[in-house]
């Protein structure tokens, strides 16, 4: 069964993403789309240029499917979790 992709950006749009989450395998803790339409998807932590990695969004939705729930998040805002069991917070940036 082939399910639709829930973003309206394509599968392949280039993302933000943290080395924790990529390669330690932590879970997604923070979203943002920003105004000029990036995502980011990370830990929740602090980071430096060099933590950060470049995936698509289709490769984020494998990771962690639960953030196809802010696929309609709008520009300019960003979601929290505290844990991976909290529901997101969601505020403009």
């Amino acid at each position: 069964m082939i399910r639709k992709f829930p973003f309206a950006d394509k599968p392949n749009t280039a993302c933000f993403t943290c080395c924790h989450v990529l390669e330690e395998h932590k879970p997604i803790l923070y979203v943002s789309h920003d105004d000029d339409g990036y995502w980011t998807f990370h830990c929740g932590e602090s980071h430096t240029e060099k933590e950060l990695r470049v995936v698509s969004l289709a490769e984020i939705l494998r990771i962690d499917p639960s953030v196809a729930d802010l696929a309609r998040l709008d520009y300019g805002l960003y979601a929290e979790a505290k844990d991976e069991k909290s529901n997101w917070v969601v505020n403009r940036i």
